[in-house]
């Protein structure tokens, strides 16, 4: 179950994501996910987030790639949180495109991560923060 879409959030593409077929290299889709996701929790946590002791880790990163992104496509990803777990959230990504000479975007990939709640402090593994699942549970 989808709690928390941002729709329309933009990606710059950069032509260091271009490679020598002239489309965004797959590798960039990551990072792509990556914005997203910091976007989705400064969204949830806001900017007094102490990493050392919420912090977070990638565990798990899947990538289903539809169709190319080029230089000039306009670029939006919505992001969402799919599933909480006991020490983990899982998030999904929606990567749009709409090319230059039209309006419509178009699916082009989609995505999750698997996340792990970690203390920096201690080194080990965390439960999810209760207020992150009250503001999860919040924006059903």
């Amino acid at each position: 179950m989808n709690r928390k879409t941002f729709s329309n959030y933009a990606i710059e593409v950069r032509f260091a994501d271009i490679d020598a077929m002239g489309h965004v290299n797959n590798a960039n889709y990551l990072s792509y996910f990556e914005q997203a996701r910091m976007r989705w929790f400064s969204e949830l946590i806001g900017d007094e987030w102490d990493w050392e002791a919420h912090g977070i880790v990638l565990a798990r990163n899947e990538v289903d790639y539809l169709e190319p992104i080029l230089l000039s496509d306009q670029v939006s990803i919505e992001v969402a949180c799919a599933r909480v777990g006991n020490t983990s959230l899982t998030l999904t990504y929606k990567v749009f495109r709409t090319p230059k000479h039209d309006t419509t975007p178009r699916l082009c990939s989609k995505g999750m991560s698997v996340l792990v709640c970690f203390d920096y402090q201690t080194g080990l593994k965390r439960a999810v923060p209760e207020t992150w699942r009250e503001k999860i549970e919040a924006t059903q």
